[in-house]
C-alpha cells in the first residue's frame, strides 16, 4: 500500500501522539507509526506504572503509619499478582483514552517498524506500506542500557522495562544505578516487602541533584531497609539454580533473586536507516535538532528521548506539540520552556530552573529562601514533615531563578513554581500571593518571605547567600 499525507510521525509515546495530535488540530492529515503499543515507553514500562507501584507503596507506608493517628491496621499485605493487575489496567485504560482521542482526530494508526527512505518517503514493515509526507517527526524514544558483564537476559538480570513483567514479588533486589529509575524502583519494591540493594559508582544517591535535597531520601530509604552502596561497583555475577550472586568491590558477595540494572538510556535510532539518509546523530545516536527541532534535513524533525537528556515524558510531549506549531508556521521556533524534573520516591524531589551553585557559576549573586515542611501545619496532620522548599532568587532583582522542593506531593508543588519562573515572577510576587491555610503550598509562600526578609513561621538563618 502506498499513501500520501501531509505529516508521518514515527512512534507513539508523548513526543508522537501529541504531536500528531496537534498537527491534526491544525488541519493536517496524519499517520502515526508504531512498533509496538499506543503510548510508548511512559505509558507502557515506565512513568505510569512506576507511579502505580508507588502508590501502592505508599498507600501501604500509610496503613503502617496510621497507629499514631488512631488507625488500627492488625496486618498489611501486598497481593502482588492483584498489585500486577490493578496496574495493567489502569495503563490500558490510559492508552484506550490515547486511541480514542487520536480516532476522534481522525489521525490513522499504523503498526510497524518504520524505516527512512528519503526525505518525504517512508517504509513501513513487515506490511511493506510506503507513506510520502512533506514532513516527517522521528518520536521514537528510548531504550534501558546495559553494562559489559551485566547485559539483560530478561531472566535474572532485568531492565526497567523488565521490573513490571514480574509475576512475583522479589524476596531480594539488587539495583545497580542509584539515579532517578533505581531510587524509584527501591523505594517501591523496599516498602512493599522485597530487601533492596543499590549499588551506586558515584559518591552519592541520585548523581547530578542537589546533596540537601537527596538527604531526606537517603534518610527514608534507610529506614525502608534499604543498603545503599556509594562509590561502589560489580566486580563479578555468578548464576545459581534461582538467584544470582553479586560480588561488590571491596564488600561481601549478596545473594539476589534479581539484579536490575538501571545505568541509563539509549536512543530508538539504530534501526531506522538514519545514517544512509544523511541525519546527523551524535556518537551515542541521538539525534542532533537546531532551535525549530528540525534535523539537518529539512522537513524532518525529532523530539523527546531521541534528541538527547533529559529523559522526561512531559519535555517529550511539549517538543512534540512545538514541532507541530512550527511546521504549521504558527511559532517561530522552540522556546525552551522551563522543564521541571521529579523523582518520585518517598519523599518526593521536584526541581525547576537553577540552583544556588548554578546561579553562582554564571555569576548572578543569589537570595534563599527555605522553609521546612516541619513547621507546615498540613504537614503535621499528614503526618509528612520530613523536607522543604528552597527559592532562589536573583539578589539584585528579587527576580525568581530556580525552586527545589523535597516533601509529600513536591510533584504537584512544584508546578506553582514553574508557572512562576514561565512569567518572570519576583520572591515579592510570590510572597504576596494569598495560599489556603493549612495546605502545602503555603510552604512556598513562606520560603518565599523568607527570601524577602518577611518570615513568618520560618528560621531567618537559611535567609541569603
Amino acid at each position: 500500500m502506498e499513501k500520501t499525507v501531509d505529516v508521518a510521525i514515527i512512534g507513539a509515546g508523548p513526543a508522537g501522539y501529541i504531536s500528531a495530535i496537534r498537527f491534526a488540530q491544525l488541519g493536517k492529515r496524519v499517520v502515526l507509526i508504531e512498533k509496538e503499543k499506543i503510548g510508548g515507553a511512559c505509558l507502557n514500562h515506565g512513568c505510569v506504572p512506576m507511579k502505580a507501584l508507588l502508590t501502592v507503596a505508599k498507600t501501604l507506608k500509610s496503613l503502617k503509619k496510621g497507629d499514631r493517628m488512631g488507625i488500627v491496621v492488625s496486618q498489611a499485605s501486598v497481593d502482588f499478582a492483584k498489585v500486577n493487575g490493578w496496574n495493567h489496567s489502569v495503563m490500558d485504560r490510559f492508552r484506550k483514552g490515547i486511541e480514542f482521542i487520536l480516532k476522534s482526530n481522525g489521525i490513522e494508526t499504523v503498526k510497524g517498524s518504520a524505516t527512512i527512505e528519503a526525505n518525504d518517503r517512508v517504509l513501513v514493515q513487515p506490511q511493506g506500506d510506503i507513506i510520502n509526507a512533506k514532513t516527517i517527526v522521528i518520536a521514537t524514544g528510548s531504550r534501558p542500557s546495559d553494562l559489559p558483564g551485566l547485559r539483560f537476559d530478561s531472566k535474572r538480570i532485568i531492565s526497567s522495562d523488565d521490573i513490571f513483567e514480574l509475576k512475583s514479588l522479589p524476596k531480594n533486589l539488587v539495583i545497580v544505578g542509584g539515579g532517578v529509575i533505581g531510587v524509584e524502583v527501591a523505594t517501591a519494591f523496599a516498602e512493599m516487602g522485597t530487601k533492596v540493594t543499590i549499588v551506586e559508582i558515584m559518591d552519592q544517591l541520585l548523581p547530578g541533584w542537589s546533596r540537601d535535597l537527596v538527604v531526606p531520601v537517603v534518610d527514608s530509604l534507610a529506614k525502608m531497609g534499604v543498603d545503599i552502596n556509594l562509590a561502589t561497583k560489580v566486580t563479578e555475577l555468578k548464576y545459581s539454580m534461582e538467584n544470582v550472586l553479586v560480588s561488590l568491590e571491596g564488600k561481601a558477595t549478596i545473594v539476589a533473586e534479581y539484579v536490575l540494572v538501571a545505568v541509563g538510556r539509549r536512543p530508538n535510532t539504530d534501526s531506522m536507516n538514519l545514517d544512509r539518509i544523511g541525519i546527523v546523530m551524535d556518537k551515542k545516536g541521538f539525534i542532533t535538532v537546531n532551535n525549530r527541532l528540525e534535523t539537518n534535513i529539512k522537513g524532518i524533525f525529532a523530539a523527546g528521548d531521541v534528541t538527547g537528556i533529559p529523559y522526561l515524558a512531559h519535555r517529550s510531549s511539549e517538543q512534540g506539540y512545538s514541532i507541530a506549531e512550527i511546521a504549521s508556521g504558527i511559532q517561530e521556533t522552540y522556546n525552551g520552556p522551563y522543564i521541571p524534573a521529579v523523582v518520585y520516591s518517598d519523599p518526593e524531589v521536584a526541581v525547576v530552573g537553577m540552583d544556588e551553585t548554578e546561579a553562582e557559576r554564571h555569576g548572578i549573586a543569589t537570595i534563599i529562601g527555605k522553609f521546612a515542611f516541619a513547621a507546615s501545619a498540613r504537614a503535621m496532620t499528614m503526618g509528612r514533615m520530613e523536607g522543604f522548599v528552597k527559592l532562589v532568587g536573583e539578589k539584585a532583582t528579587g527576580k525568581l531563578l530556580g525552586a527545589h522542593i523535597v516533601g509529600a506531593s513536591a510533584s504537584d508543588l512544584i508546578s506553582e513554581c514553574v508557572l512562576a519562573l514561565q512569567n518572570s515572577m519576583s520572591l515579592e510576587q510570590i510572597a504576596s500571593a494569598v495560599h489556603p491555610h493549612p495546605t502545602l503550598s503555603e510552604a512556598i509562600m513562606e520560603a518565599a518571605k523568607m527570601a524577602v526578609g518577611k518570615p513568618l513561621h520560618g528560621d531567618t538563618t537559611e535567609k541569603a547567600r
